[in-house]
């Protein structure tokens, strides 16, 4: 029988038929439920041992209980994303750009739209998306997975094999990178202390921040998660500080407010450009700061309770910090006059502290205060990004797309004093190993954010000591070719993706889904409508508009969603030299790329079903034409997918043996 070129299996150990505890007997709730109890079944022991001996395999725990992230813990992993240096920045590049407050307030609402619809959609892929077939061959179950965008994009599109996890590994290993908030932290303490700005001091304080936040996930989740916790909470005390200091403000001068708010000349379009390419550059930079609403997805296998806390937590979170964000942009426009907030590549964040705090304080004293909110905002940003894209990183690794794939995708024990290791093989089946960490994807995170530091800082040019700022031209074209290559292109697939599931015939998503129908659709809609206008009409150009905003005549305005497509571009072709690489191991060395994720489950006493570990195998082995190649797992597959044979082998625990024939496929 004809084997296909690679062999790519994902394999569950979820059954129907009553499960084995700890001790090798099936156990009985009072209630006569059926279910496993702490310890694993010996066979899923057994499974698990078997991997920790082989080469090419590593066994992965997922956080549970007192080690995974409870409701505050996603609440402040959600607050610190969606506060970072955005909230400063884009402001100055919105208000210029349209000339108008009634506009440039209205894109702030377009920005909070697109957040909360895009909660909706992530909520709904995140607990719809993986779907498997149970052992019973009959009931189907979906089960959380972290990783964000990548499960979601491997579901949506099977065929071509690895193309999505190319697509978007690629780009994320591209852009999902903290250097731009690095050197927005680098700026910010600069502007704290009342120091002059050189590209030294900018590199080398933003190559710190950087390197303290990978070590501190390398060396310690439980001191990342409590400083997770502190800047969160510390970045919402600022917020409301700010809309006080904006209040207390328009207590004592309305006159500003009275003026830009007036009703006939608030949404004057006089002096607002007459092409599409400002509005959608300012969409795109209203976009960006809310594009931390679907941080918890990229982590959310380490949730606890997901399906109870996911959902309620994102969306409230989201909503309120969201609505937090838009008041003070509104407050801006209240305390700062016309003739300031229309300036281009101007701080309209310092001018908001010098109009609001600098009636009472001095100049060095309002740069001190607006420059550690700053600090604060892009440092806990750094902090957690960090986090969450080294588990994107670490799953996309899991796929066998990289080189020394396996490498990227272990844990390891990282510390002064156990150096770099991995995880220890003696570990009880129900202990969490508290120090293990994704130290080589992390590793990985650190090398692409400190080339992008260097390259960013060094292609700035350094002003004359008359002045003092930086002409970063650099960062703000990193900045927008993130949130257009890494934001606005996959924003707008999730939406048409969800869209298409919704709507297409024959389709039973609907049944599948947490999320009624038509909430579902009208989310789906607007996200991917709200995405989708800035993703063309970027391309449109403006004969008056030459240049990206902010920098001056050095960036084109093209450049930006250039880089983007450019590495999309780039994927593709990784995509086929890995396919041909993939075709010439196997016409000269005989041999196949097989790629085996085994998850490992335990169901809790409330029903809930957890992942405790992940067996991750990727390996060449022989291929000898018409051999027909077995293997014994135990299988939860999706939909009875074609190119498996399963039969039941074990009543007691119901084991199942799968074939691997002709034409199997990847679950996702």
């Amino acid at each position: 029988m004809r084997h296909s070129e690679m062999t790519v299996t994902e394999q569950q150990p979820i059954q129907g038929e009553p499960q084995q505890s700890g001790s090798g007997q099936p156990t009985t709730d009072s209630d006569g439920d059926t279910g496993w109890r702490p310890g694993l079944d010996p066979s899923d022991e057994a499974r698990l041992t078997q991997a920790r001996k082989e080469q090419f395999a590593t066994v992965e725990e997922i956080p549970t209980d007192n080690a995974s992230l409870g409701w505050y813990s996603v609440s402040c992993l959600i607050l610190n994303r969606l506060i970072g240096s955005g909230i400063f920045n884009s402001s100055s590049v919105i208000f210029s750009n349209t000339q108008s407050i009634g506009i440039s307030l209205f894109f702030w609402l377009y920005g909070l739209t697109m957040a909360i619809s895009g909660t909706i959609v992530y909520i709904e892929l995140g607990l719809t998306v993986p779907r498997y077939l149970l052992g019973d061959g009959t009931s189907k179950i979906s089960v959380v997975r972290s990783g964000g965008e990548l499960p979601y994009l491997n579901y949506f599109m099977k065929r071509p094999r690895f193309l999505a996890t190319c697509l978007f590994g690629l780009s994320f290993l591209i852009f999902g990178n903290t250097s731009f908030n690095s050197i927005a932290s680098a700026m910010a303490v600069l502007q704290a202390s009342n120091t002059k700005e050189t590209r030294g001091m900018v590199a080398g304080i933003a190559m710190a921040v950087n390197t303290f936040a990978c070590l501190l996930h390398s060396m310690s989740r439980k001191w990342g998660i409590r400083l997770n916790n502190f800047f969160g909470t510390a970045k919402l005390a600022m917020l409301f500080c700010m809309i006080v200091f904006g209040f207390a403000q328009l207590g004592k001068d309305g006159s500003v407010a009275a003026t830009n708010f007036d009703r006939t000349t608030a949404f004057s379009t006089a002096n607002s450009p007459e092409e599409v390419y400002r509005y959608a550059e300012a969409i795109i930079l209203a976009i960006f700061p809310f594009s931390g609403f679907h941080q918890a997805n990229y982590v959310l296998a380490e949730i606890q309770h997901p399906r109870r806390n996911f959902a309620l937590v994102s969306f409230v979170c989201v909503a309120v910090i969201s609505s937090l964000v838009v008041t003070i942009n509104i407050l801006y426009a209240a305390v700062i006059p016309k003739d300031i907030l229309f300036k281009s590549n101007h701080d309209q964040a310092f001018e908001f502290f010098s109009h609001t705090i600098g009636r009472v304080a001095s100049t060095a004293q309002t740069q001190a205060i607006c420059g550690s909110f700053r600090a604060l905002s892009a440092i806990g940003n750094v902090i957690v990004f960090t986090f969450t894209a080294a588990r994107v990183k670490q799953e996309i690794a899991k796929e066998g797309i990289l080189p020394y794939s396996l490498f990227f995708a272990s844990s390891y024990s990282f510390s002064i004093s156990n150096g770099f290791r991995r995880l220890p093989p003696s570990r009880s089946s129900y202990q969490l190993y508290s120090s293990r960490a994704p130290a080589a994807a992390l590793a990985l995170h650190w090398v692409v954010t400190s080339i992008a530091i260097l390259a960013t800082v060094f292609a700035t040019a350094e002003l004359s000591e008359s002045e003092s700022t930086f002409d970063l031209s650099a960062y703000y074209l990193g900045t927008a070719a993130f949130a257009y290559g890494l934001d606005i292109i996959w924003f707008s697939v999730m939406g048409i993706g969800v869209l298409c599931l919704r709507l297409w015939p024959g389709s039973k998503w609907r049944q599948k889904s947490p999320v009624p129908h038509t909430l579902g659709v009208a989310a789906a809609v607007t996200f991917g409508a709200t995405n989708a206008f800035p993703l063309i009409a970027i391309w449109i150009p403006d004969p008056a508009a030459k240049f990206l905003s902010n920098t001056g005549d050095s960036v084109p305005w093209y450049a930006p969603q250039t880089y983007g497509i450019a590495v999309l571009v780039f994927g593709v072709v990784y995509w086929l030299c890995f396919r041909f690489y993939i075709y010439l191991r196997k016409m000269k060395a005989g041999e196949l790329l097989e790629i085996v994720r085994i998850p490992i489950f335990w169901r809790s006493p409330s029903g809930e079903l957890l992942q405790l570990y992940e067996i991750v195998k990727v390996r060449w082995t022989r291929y000898i034409q018409g051999e027909r190649r077995e293997s014994t797992i135990m299988r939860l597959t999706e939909f009875g997918t074609p190119g498996y044979e399963m039969r039941t082998t074990s009543a007691a625990s119901g084991e199942r043996v799968s074939k691997r024939v002709s034409g199997a496929r990847k679950d996702t």
